[in-house]
This record gives C-alpha cells, structure tokens and sequence, in this order.
C-alpha cells in the first residue's frame, strides 16, 4: 500500500507547481508582447528591459509576483520625419539654411539620438542669422515662410499619439539652448521643435 503524503506536503507542492507555471507564463508572455512591438510602425530603434526594477535583467529572474518592464523610445522616428519635413519645407538658395537643422537632446547638440534617456527634452532648431525672417516670412523666397510653425502640424498629425509636438522660439547661444536671460533676449532666440514622449 502507498504511502500518502501529508496534506499539508501536497498543498506545497502543488504551490510549487503553480508559482512555476505563473512565472514561465509570465517570461513567456513578457517576451511574446515585446517581439510584437518591435516589429511594430514606428519600431523602437532600442529598448530598456527593467525586471523587478533591475535595469537590463533577464526576463527569468522575475519573481514569481514580479514585474517585467520594457522602455521603448520611440522618439527617434518623430524626430527623423521632422527632420525630413523641415528639410523638404526650406528654402534652398545656398542650402546653408536647409542643413543647418540642429538637434538638441537637454539644451546640447547631438549629432543623433544614441545616447537619448527616456525623459529627455528633444528640440531641433536652426540658428542661422536670418533663421528668424525665413520663420516670420519677411524675406523673399519662393517657398513660403513659417517652416517650423508648419512643420509642427505635419508632425502632430502623424505622431501626435506618440509625442508631444510644440513650436516656439528657443535662445541658442554657442551652440546650445540658452539659459536665463539669454534665452528671453529675442535677438538669440531662433525657431524650434520641442519634442517629448508621451
């Protein structure tokens, strides 16, 4: 005759059993929901993976009541399809102005978005000299001014769920985005796209 196992036994193994399944169901689920968003419109061009609060752990050292979490900034394709529109939209008479669109990531220039943390403030702006009249329209082109100011709209309606889009003149001086008085002094403040996730 088998020997029976106290109830008490069973029941913990059978937790053991559980706990088991809820944690490959989790990896399992975690893994399959993230391989959706990254062959997903606009996909990530990276991701941070938080497990339990760890930055950069496996997915398998969850804990049985963990939480596995994924960072996605997406804001690299808004700011390239804003870059492309305001490239499109400027005039071209030297070309000077047209590639002198500058990204900004927290007030400095960057040469593109590699090092972006989730949180940071991406601006793009031109400074060159007569930046501010081809914004106004008060030189004579043949495209029509207003470059950022219309280049905002165009970006919000195709990444207005994703990011927040907003026009206004930032002060940019030696290169960067202008601190305190420099930046209320209308001489140094130039057009720009302010952009954040949301």
């Amino acid at each position: 005759m088998a020997r029976l196992q106290p109830v008490g036994l069973q029941f913990d193994a059978a937790i053991k059993e559980t706990l088991a399944a809820t944690h490959q169901g989790l990896v399992a689920l975690a893994k399959r929901e993230h391989a959706k968003v990254m062959k997903t419109d606009p996909r990530p061009a990276s991701f941070t993976r938080f497990v339990d609060g760890a930055k950069g752990a496996p997915e398998a050292q969850v804990k049985p009541a963990g939480v596995i979490e994924y960072v996605y900034p997406r804001l690299e394709a808004v700011v390239q399809f804003a870059m492309e529109t305001l490239f499109d939209r400027s005039p071209v008479d030297s070309g000077h102005y047209r590639n002198s669109h500058t990204i900004f990531v927290d007030g400095m220039a960057v040469a593109n978005l590699k090092a972006l943390e989730p949180g940071a403030e991406v601006s793009i702006a031109n400074f060159t000299p007569y930046a501010r009249k081809i914004e106004l329209g008060t030189m004579k082109m043949r495209l029509p001014g207003h470059v950022y100011e219309v280049t905002e709209r165009i970006v919000k309606r195709r990444f207005g769920n994703l990011a927040s889009i907003k026009f206004t003149y930032r002060g940019i001086v030696g290169g960067a985005i202008a601190q305190g008085k420099a930046h209320g002094n209308s001489d140094l403040r130039y057009p720009a796209l302010i952009i954040r996730e949301r």
